[in-house]
């Protein structure tokens, strides 16, 4: 059909290019989120998995003791010490292997988790889920930009993005994790693993018991290190000849660094806390924990205050 006079003039203001452009951008943006949380999901799946096989060795110590006890009352029962004698042996013989392959599992369950940060196992470091190197690095590699909203912040204020982008881009950092984790939350009943499945969205929720300015003071600060470590560890190591797997022992101390009076530590995304209790509780974040959604992205633009002092683009 022939073009009306209104596209024809909004044709000749922005050209069919910059549209094409901007679709793009919003497109590979909303891709990439989606695909970051996924990832971040089952990391933190994993994650949870572990813990729970190192508790198995802890759990089958406290079963064999328990087993210790049982016996015949009477010692002196030479029938009741051979029956109970050859059904222990039986049972033994049953179970060597069974009980052998779970302590070696969750032996190696254990040695994983003290490589990783202490936080971990305890099950109170969400960011190193979503905000691992070893996730953002490759993705910005595939999809050309890290899918983390401080981060994103952060190289607004570096120049790197224009108001107009990070406008788009807000909305699309709060909604398409939000569709991601509904999409595993309606996996559960098909899965085998659902338990599992189901920490992988469970809500971040911090204590209430520092004042509110602690938090917040808090979530800024340690968002804006981790932007700015983000940002300038790569190409440091890049210039030292160092593999950007190293990365994650610079960041090792901030996934540790707790935000609230129970030692949880930063997630790095308000939109994570946002739609993570969207899905779960169907509510909003309550005013008492907006701290821990302001406080990312004042870190943000605090890192990116840094980046363009300290460590300018041109």
């Amino acid at each position: 059909r022939p073009q009306t006079t209104k596209e024809t003039e909004r044709e000749r203001l922005c050209g069919p290019i910059a549209t094409t452009t901007m679709k793009q951008f919003v497109t590979r943006e909303a891709t990439g989120v989606f695909v970051w949380s996924l990832i971040s999901c089952v990391v933190r799946m994993c994650l949870s998995f572990l813990v729970a096989i190192s508790i198995l060795r802890s759990d089958d110590d406290d079963a064999n003791n328990g087993r210790e006890g049982n016996g015949c009352s009477d010692p002196k029962d030479i029938t009741c010490v051979a029956t109970w004698g050859e059904q222990g042996n039986q049972q033994a013989q049953e179970s060597d292997v069974v009980k052998g392959l779970i302590t070696m599992i969750a032996a190696l369950a254990s040695w994983v988790l003290v490589i990783l940060p202490p936080k971990v196992a305890t099950l109170t470091a969400p960011g190193f889920s979503f905000g691992s190197t070893w996730i953002l690095y490759p993705l910005r590699d595939y999809f050309g930009f890290i899918p983390n909203l401080p981060c994103r912040i952060c190289e607004t204020m570096m120049g790197r993005l224009s108001l107009r982008e990070l406008a788009m881009i807000l909305p699309i950092h709060f909604l398409v994790p939000a569709i991601a984790f509904w999409f595993i939350w309606f996996l559960q009943p098909f899965l085998p693993a659902a338990t599992f499945l189901s920490h992988a969205i469970d809500p971040v929720i911090y204590s209430e018991r520092n004042p509110w300015a602690v938090d917040f003071i808090r979530e800024t600060l340690v968002n804006a290190l981790f932007t700015v470590c983000l940002l300038v560890t790569p190409e440091l190591l890049r210039i030292n000849g160092i593999r950007r797997g190293y990365a994650l022992l610079i960041l090792y101390p901030l996934y540790s660094f707790s935000v609230d009076a129970g030692g949880k530590a930063s997630v790095f995304g308000p939109n994570l806390i946002y739609s993570l209790r969207c899905v779960n509780t169907y509510e909003e974040v309550p005013i008492t924990q907006w701290c821990h959604l302001l406080g990312p992205i004042l870190g943000g633009i605090v890192g990116g205050k840094i980046m363009s002092t300290v460590f300018p683009d041109s």
